[in-house]
């Protein structure tokens, strides 16, 4: 039994928002450091304001490289025998990407038929 659409989308969500967090928690840590080293006063507000941008940006990116990923398996063939009644992990294990194609899917479960 294939899950839902609105599940399937969950899980795409809670990736991109797990490796977005995850990533901006390193870099802002970096931030942080460097903004010390140039002025030990920096403001809180600067280094809030550079989370969300990052955390912002960083979801975006995973977004458009996954739908990239995708575009690029589907010209090139990989997903011709996809079995639209299954869940998205099932696209080939030779897939280049293969895991940007799946949050893809994940994502945007209308692809996959659901």
């Amino acid at each position: 039994m294939a899950p839902s659409r609105s599940v399937m989308r969950m899980h795409g969500v809670l990736k991109v928002m797990f490796v977005a967090l995850t990533a901006n928690e390193c870099l802002t840590s970096a931030f942080i450091y460097a903004a010390k080293q140039i002025d030990p006063d920096v403001s809180p507000m600067v280094v809030t304001l550079f989370s969300f941008a990052t955390c912002g940006l960083l979801g975006t990116w995973l977004q458009s490289d996954a739908r990239r990923a995708y575009l690029m398996a589907r010209d090139k063939g990989y997903l011709d025998g996809l079995d639209k009644a299954k869940e998205a992990a099932q696209v080939p294990a030779n897939c280049p990407r293969r895991w940007l194609v799946v949050l893809y899917t994940q994502l945007n479960p209308a692809v996959v038929g659901l």
